[in-house]
């Protein structure tokens, strides 16, 4: 018996938990995770998957409709398994299930996680947590249902198997779920490419104010609050935009500002190049990620951020370049 499984062996109510703004690869490793349990030991163990709101698109996962994000269950688990996510204040408020929980297990395949668990997996050079995930299952009981969620996972974090971190143990795992006979057409047009009319407008707003900062090194555009409102849409529908500004042509960063608080916004960014490793940038702003990847905090208001955060990306980017 696995590492894995002696945990949940030992577990009668278990908690799987994962970062705030849930991605594909933290909404597929949980609810890889679930199907995994329920698949194995049915209903003699109790599991309730907590994550931040995510899109209803999500929604076509098998038992995706049973993440809760309701904060007042009051129960201490025996194990909380925390994955993708690699502080433990990104877990937001479902913190407190991990800090009360009698044991705790973390997979990640983020640089410096700091998680303190019991008991901790972290794997920074797997494409996704649905990738390291995978050979710690029993495969005798994943089913199709585990299969499209780990599938999910591995394609989000991989760009669609484009970023330069695919590689070949990326293909033959997803060449191996897809033979559990789920639609991945369907998944992906749904989850990745597929918008709605309000999401196409957004899109519209941010393009209409895209510029190249940084002598033309980085694509950047925002949306606003008063963006969201008008369009009666939600942060969690506008986190494709960025793979859009990834794509302009002669940049080597891309950057998409949204609000998350009263003069606050988080800035997704996107690299092109190992060199310019994004997560080192913000790390040093109040985030992390991976090194094509990461994400981080500017506070005020965004015609002064901007400039701001401007200036901070071009003497990255030149001290990046010049140690080369």
């Amino acid at each position: 018996m696995g590492l894995f499984d002696e945990r949940i062996e030992k577990a009668k109510t278990i908690c799987i938990l994962g970062h705030q703004t849930p991605d594909g690869d933290c909404i597929g490793s949980t609810l890889a995770i679930y199907n995994y349990i329920k698949n194995k030991y049915g209903d003699t163990k109790v599991v309730k998957p907590y994550l931040d709101e995510f899109s209803e698109k999500y929604l076509i996962l098998p038992n995706a409709d049973k993440i809760s994000n309701d904060l007042k269950d009051a129960t201490v688990f025996d194990l909380a398994i925390v994955v993708d996510c690699s502080n433990v204040e990104r877990l937001k408020d479902f913190k407190r299930y991990f800090e009360e929980a009698k044991d705790s297990i973390v997979f990640d395949h983020h640089e410096n996680n700091d998680i303190p668990a019991k008991v901790s997996v972290v794997y920074p050079d797997s494409i996704a947590t649905c990738e390291m995930l995978y050979p710690f299952f029993d495969k005798a009981f994943i089913d199709e249902n585990v299969a499209i969620c780990l599938y999910l996972g591995l394609a989000t974090d991989s760009g669609v198997f484009r970023y330069n971190s695919t590689n070949r143990r990326t293909f033959l795992m997803a060449a191996e779920l897809i033979d559990y006979g789920f639609d991945f057409t369907k998944l992906l047009d749904t989850i990745v490419f597929e918008n709605s009319l309000s999401q196409r407008k957004a899109q519209g707003i941010a393009f209409g104010r895209l510029k190249l900062i940084c002598k033309g090194k980085v694509s950047f555009s925002y949306l606003t609050q008063s963006d969201l409102d008008e369009l009666n849409i939600k942060k969690k529908d506008i986190d494709n935009i960025i793979v859009y500004l990834r794509e302009m042509e002669n940049i080597k960063i891309a950057a998409f500002a949204y609000p998350v608080g009263v003069d606050t916004y988080k800035f997704s960014l996107r690299s092109k190049y190992d060199i310019l490793n994004v997560a080192e940038f913000a790390k040093d702003h109040e985030g992390g990620g991976h090194i094509l990847a990461a994400g981080c905090l500017y506070h005020g208001k965004i015609e002064t951020i901007e400039k701001i955060f401007e200036k901070d990306m071009a003497e990255f980017i030149e001290r990046k370049e010049s140690s080369k």
